[in-house]
């Protein structure tokens, strides 16, 4: 299984440091985590009402009232800055939807029914940060190669734990790995087309997906 710490600009590695409760850090650590905690809040705030496009480092450091040099010393980019708000706000979303149904000790079927349904629900109740967000990494994996593979390797690693889990589920002939990286592609084809196509019937998508899954993998 692909280890999740080698995703690009170590991502994940700063989301497990901001997850140590405040009373645990150091004086110096608790104003650095409170700092880049306001700078992620404000750039979500930014991109809900001008969109990524419009997004600057000098609107930031003037919502959180910090120098540029203040923030290059948290990240070296903007593009790193929302390289992290994807990872935070959508894989590890994803990766948690996927604890808590294999938590959940429901059949496979019920837990890949539960799964659909909660695409369902994201996509139809989505806001317009959600939206730049999702869009921002589709761009982001197909201008960036090796980011782009960092992406898929972490959900291919979310799905695989989930197939894993059922592997008994599984027709005989298919590989958890084949059933977890189908089942990604599909996914993100659907996630594609929502994203460019506001009018696009993701729901019926979704759930022609979930019948298909059930059809050609499960025994």
């Amino acid at each position: 299984m692909t280890d999740r710490l080698t995703l690009p600009f170590d991502a994940l590695t700063e989301m497990g440091e901001s997850s140590v409760p405040a009373s645990q850090l150091g004086r110096r650590e608790r104003k650095k985590k409170a700092v880049r905690e306001t700078i992620r809040k404000e750039t979500l705030r930014l991109i809900g009402r001008h969109g990524v496009d419009g997004l600057t480092i000098d609107a930031i450091c003037d919502c959180v009232d910090i120098a540029k040099k203040t923030f290059y010393n948290y990240y070296a980019t903007k593009h790193d800055l929302m390289v992290e708000l994807c990872q935070e706000e959508l894989l590890q979303r994803t990766d948690q939807l996927i604890d808590d149904v294999l938590a959940s000790g429901k059949p496979f079927e019920q837990q890949l029914g539960h799964i659909i349904e909660v695409f369902i629900n994201r996509e139809q109740l989505a806001g317009g940060i959600e939206r730049e967000l999702i869009a921002y990494s589709v761009g982001a994996m197909s201008a960036n190669i090796s980011q782009g593979a960092g992406q898929l390797a972490f959900i291919n690693s979310s799905f695989l734990r989930l197939y894993e889990h059922n592997r008994q589920a599984l027709k005989p002939e298919l590989s958890p790995a084949f059933c977890a990286e189908m089942t990604v592609g599909m996914f993100n084809a659907i996630t594609l087309n929502w994203v460019h196509d506001e009018s696009y019937d993701s729901e019926t998508r979704y759930r022609q997906l979930l019948a298909f899954i059930k059809s050609s993998m499960l025994a």
